[in-house]
């Protein structure tokens, strides 16, 4: 269309293409008369279908709202009007980012900051109602001494009613596109779809796999998780803005680039946990480990407010794994010194006993572990008063068949002065040696008599 030596709006000096590989454009090296020591290139729009051309108006005019972004190519002429329209923008002197993908790949370092950078560029997008749906590597320039987002011919246009020609179903770059493009999702794309593509983008940066399961031997674990929650299929999965995606990957490299120190550490290790639980409903037995040993290494003050703050996917993840012997049990009197605190609110104890029913119902947890995540639950609930908490912990009791665990069971109500236990229905447990002691608990709760007392010992009698 534009040879060489051609002057286009005789301004514009031909020298050359640049790229043919674009959607719907072609990009040609070209000087500016006005300004010949700069190097620039220009895109025209290749396409004679008049759907492609509106795309193409679309990105310019986009373009020229985001003028001075500095996370956006930048317009420095264009011409909408010309056949075929064309606009003019900086040569990135790089290319695109999957030029640096082999130095990525070896540096994670850079890798993170060329990620923070992708994720700042769409950021500013969507701060103005817009996205971008064709996010890839091959989106992102890099030169000038930074990153910044380009080819926004697919992206939502502010304002527009109808965010795309009528006659486009779906959009976007296979492999890339969330699944719910291909289901008429596409003129609806929001937060989650660009934050799938950017999920895809970093997977594809950082291994040859074309789904987060396939990458497990080139990606470290924390990074991966962060990817399979991004790329979820189920978007209400997928982090729920920008913001929470940035703040979970940030994390992720804070341990796999070991800047972990003080509660850091260990609040990046349970992101890590809480991440693959909602993203797979799966844990990893490696990433429990690293949480349990930067709690332990944390001052009793810290460790408490840690505790305190886990949340019941961390208690699900952690339920679910089957951990060394005497792990579990550390972390268990971890929580019990929180617990045991008076410190937090009269409900929290619905919260602990809850928690404290995930280990004890756990199939990976010892007896001995069941037991003492069971005192746990009975010490909160009598410390707070907590009816709801104490019904749990009858539940607990009641449901107790094993024979060693019984006696463990038997042994926390002995040693716990919870006047509650007395309530519990001696008909509901299923273990002989439990219904013994709470039928004489419930005597005792009758006569008067007090279990410490000589000869209130139902085992003595």
């Amino acid at each position: 269309m534009f040879e060489t030596g051609t002057l286009v709006d005789g301004r514009f000096l031909v020298e050359g293409l640049c790229s043919s590989a674009g959607g719907m454009g072609t990009i040609l090296f070209v000087r500016d008369a006005q300004a010949p020591e700069q190097r620039l290139v220009l895109k025209y729009c290749s396409h004679h279908a008049e759907e492609v051309k509106n795309r193409f108006r679309r990105e310019v005019r986009v373009m020229q709202t985001l003028r001075g972004n500095p996370h956006v190519a930048p317009i420095k002429h264009a011409n909408l009007d010309h056949v075929p329209p064309y606009f003019v923008m900086p040569y990135f002197e790089r290319g695109d980012l999957t030029q640096l993908i082999p130095r990525l790949r070896s540096n994670l370092a850079e890798a993170e900051f060329c990620f923070n950078r992708m994720i700042d560029c769409i950021e500013q997008l969507h701060s103005q109602g817009i996205f971008h749906r064709d996010i890839k590597p091959q989106n992102f320039l890099v030169g000038n001494g930074t990153i910044v987002v380009s080819d926004l011919g697919l992206c939502t246009e502010h304002g527009s009613a109808t965010a795309m020609t009528r006659s486009s179903q779906y959009g976007g770059t296979p492999g890339f596109m969330p699944p719910e493009f291909w289901n008429g999702g596409f003129k609806s794309a929001d937060a989650q779809s660009d934050i799938f593509m950017l999920g895809v983008s970093i997977l594809n940066i950082l291994a040859d796999a074309e789904s987060p399961g396939d990458a497990s031997d080139y990606i470290p674990p924390p990074l991966l998780v962060v990817i399979e929650r991004a790329c979820s299929p189920d978007r209400t999965r997928r982090y729920s803005s920008l913001a929470a995606l940035r703040q979970s990957l940030t994390l992720a490299f804070d341990t796999v680039l070991n800047r972990t120190s003080g509660t850091g550490g260990v609040l990046g290790a349970q992101q890590a946990i809480v991440d693959r639980w909602k993203s797979t409903r799966s844990s990893d037995v490696n990433e429990v480990e690293v949480f349990l040993r930067e709690l332990e290494a944390l001052q009793p003050n810290d460790q408490q407010r840690v505790c305190k703050d886990l949340p019941t996917d961390f208690f699900q993840a952690l339920a679910s794994t089957p951990l060394p012997q005497g792990w579990l049990g550390a972390f268990l009197r971890s929580y019990m010194n929180m617990a045991s605190e008076d410190e937090h609110g009269w409900s929290f104890a619905e919260v602990i006993a809850s928690n404290m029913s995930l280990i004890f119902y756990s199939p990976h947890s010892t007896a001995e572990e069941k037991a003492e995540a069971l005192r746990t639950a009975i010490v909160s609930a009598e410390r707070q008063s907590r009816f709801a908490a104490m019904d749990t912990c009858k539940a607990m009791i009641a449901s107790v068949v094993d024979q060693e665990l019984s006696q463990r069971v038997v042994d926390v109500m002995l040693e716990e002065s919870a006047s509650f236990l007395r309530n519990v229905d001696p008909l509901a447990c299923k273990s002989g040696i439990i219904r013994q002691l709470v039928a004489q608990l419930n005597a005792d709760s009758v006569s008067g008599t007090g279990r410490n007392q000589p000869g209130s010992n139902p085992f003595l009698d």
